[in-house]
């Protein structure tokens, strides 16, 4: 059988826009966004004979990101996708679908003597609120909202023990023979939190629930600030995570999804040195880019099929 176009798109990405609202008291409030589009159509005669006729051209794509931010405030990487879904569909009646992914770089307003600047910020955090909609022609946009690159850290409480290759495990003695790492009763955790959640309607308190969800992973990871909170495994606490995340936005969540691969901090004795050179508190570590894991789990309340 001859091969035949099965499935098409095209889009415009990396198209960063930043929209400066001032507000009557002299405040100003930036919002810097990066944003791409993919659009799905009647437009499959560009791949199979050449013909552009159908083509919204990509450089477009990017104007309308720019001429859209100027009759909106940005307020929400969500809320700002569904504008630009909504355009584009009711401005090219060929297009059927459209994805519209947008990364928010958040801004830190300075406080000077506790007083918050009017028009001075600074790049606070390391991680990137995150949103993705997917528009089709005569159905209500499905919004995801996200999260990426939260970076926490608890230097102790969390273990790792009874996995398999030693006691009390499903299997003690690893059939391979290659389990080499030994067990730890107390050691570091860091990790740079990813997560994506489904929101219910398109008409949620998108700004709310973002705050929510991030605090609600930054408790559940650190504890009470006193004591603490022990962590068995990355598994568990990610769970934790994300079921702390879906009560603290309900009912707008249906779904959340948590990644949470390792930033491993080695203590310095595990390095091929020489004991004398070994941190005798246990205080010193070097830390390595990889490997490392990655663990993932999604939790819904949606009624299991």
């Amino acid at each position: 059988m001859a091969g035949y176009l099965s499935a098409s798109a095209y889009g415009k990405i990396k198209v960063r826009v930043m929209k400066l609202n001032r507000h009557p008291d002299g405040t100003h409030e930036p919002r810097e966004m990066t944003v791409n589009t993919l659009l799905w159509g009647d437009f499959a005669e560009s791949w199979t004979t050449g013909s552009n006729a159908k083509i919204v051209a990509t450089e477009t794509q990017k104007n309308t990101i720019y001429q859209l931010a100027k009759t909106h405030t940005l307020s929400s990487p969500e809320e700002f996708g569904m504008y630009v879904c909504e355009h584009i569909l009711k401005t090219y009646d060929h297009i059927t679908k459209v994805k519209v992914s947008v990364w928010e770089d958040p801004w830190g307003r300075i406080h000077m003597d506790g007083k918050p600047h009017k028009h001075a910020f600074t790049k606070t955090t390391s991680e990137r609120r995150t949103a993705e909609i997917t528009q089709s022609r005569g159905s209500a946009p499905h919004v995801v909202g996200g999260i990426t690159n939260l970076i926490v850290l608890k230097t102790t409480q969390s273990s790792f023990e009874k996995f398999i290759g030693h006691p009390g495990s499903y299997m003690p003695k690893d059939p391979s023979g290659w389990t080499t790492l030994g067990e730890a009763e107390d050691r570091s955790f860091s990790t740079a939190v990813e997560s994506t959640w489904v929101y219910a309607t398109p008409n949620a308190p998108f700004n709310d629930c973002y705050a929510k969800v991030k605090n609600a992973f930054i408790e559940k990871f650190a504890g009470p600030p006193d004591t603490g909170v022990p962590s068995p495994s990355a598994q568990q606490t990610g769970y934790q995570m994300t079921l702390a995340a879906l009560e603290a936005c309900a009912p707008h969540i249906l779904d959340i999804s948590i990644a949470t691969p390792n930033l491993h901090y080695m203590p310095l004795h595990s390095q091929s040195v020489p004991g004398h050179m070994h941190a005798p508190n246990a205080d010193v570590f070097f830390p390595i880019d990889g490997p490392s894991g990655y663990i993932t789990s999604t939790a819904s309340r949606r009624s299991k099929l």
